[in-house]
């Protein structure tokens, strides 16, 4: 049963791949040049590399938690194959992050890792239901799906974030700011129905900047608090803040204008290489922005 399990998670998996455009042959590729890079955070910055990677791996063990897929596995199999399918998930899961924080001595890290794998397999979290209010509104529906998916993971970069201004560490105050930047960025992978489109009476110009405008005052929700704080804190280095906070009102619309390029398919793999790339050079959103709106326009015109 567990091996019939796997392979089928296989197959969805290479299915999914494929859709990307991709051939399968390319994936073990992806997979070691994303471990490589990694592999090369950590070198440059052993901390905060190492706070990247656990904080990666518990947002993904905390997807593979959620109540209703862990309800189709107990229903599904034995008590004894559920945990025995839990612990491999998670296992799988952690092992390319555990060998990396292995591989340069960070074994403090490593053991959490391990930890926080073999701690999910047993936990199951559900997400908000309707009666526990949001901080947002039902339109546009990203962030109010997408929170239900990651506030543990806020939750937890607000903890860091609390760490830092206590232990007077600026730079893991705008790690965490960065990081829940780029979680919200994430929100923004699932398309909404075509109909949603058809329904809508503006033009693709009028709803792009409709969803920017409440993009980023949805986001600027989760980080100003943090911004705010860091500048009276850290008054001599609020331009820090500044940059940080320009990149954000960058970034965030240039990931929607990515989903309506990519509309109505998912973001794929090219999407999410222009996007990585611009999150680690934050100019060259400035340059790709105007292309990349320009094409989303023209996408929209088909559904608008």
């Amino acid at each position: 049963m567990i091996n019939n399990y796997l392979k089928l998670q296989y197959k969805l998996l290479a299915r999914q791949f494929k859709a990307t455009g991709l051939p399968l042959a390319v994936a073990p590729f992806l997979l070691l040049i994303a471990s490589y890079l990694a592999y090369y955070l950590l070198l440059q910055y052993p901390v905060f590399g190492s706070y990247a990677i656990l904080l990666g791996n518990f947002q993904l063990l905390f997807l593979l938690a959620e109540k209703n897929r862990n309800d189709f596995l107990k229903n599904t199999f034995s008590k004894k194959d559920f945990y025995n399918i839990r612990l491999l998930e998670n296992g799988i899961m952690t092992l390319p992050s555990i060998t990396i924080l292995l591989s340069q001595s960070l074994w403090r890290y490593a053991v959490v890792l391990v930890l926080l794998a073999l701690l999910f397999a047993f936990l199951t979290f559900k997400a908000f239901g309707k009666s526990i209010p949001t901080p947002f509104a039902k339109k546009p529906f990203e962030f109010t799906i997408g929170f239900r998916r990651s506030y543990l993971l806020i939750l937890l970069l607000y903890l860091l974030a609390a760490i830092g201004f206590y232990v007077t560490n600026p730079n893991l105050v705008l790690f965490c700011v960065s990081g829940i930047a780029l979680t919200c960025t994430l929100y923004y992978q699932l398309p909404e129905p075509v109909f949603y489109l058809w329904n809508s009476r503006e033009t693709p110009a009028g709803f792009l900047l409709r969803k920017f405008r409440r993009g980023l005052l949805q986001c600027l929700l989760f980080v100003l608090p943090l911004l705010l704080t860091y500048a009276f804190i850290f008054s001599s280095e609020w331009f820090n803040a500044l940059i940080v906070l320009g990149g954000i009102l960058f970034l965030l619309p240039f990931a929607i204008t990515l989903k309506y390029v990519a509309y109505p398919r998912e973001i794929n793999f090219p999407e999410v290489s222009v996007l990585i790339l611009c999150f680690s050079f934050y100019p060259l959103i400035v340059a790709l922005l105007p292309f990349y709106y320009v094409k989303a326009l023209k996408n929209l015109k088909n559904y608008l």
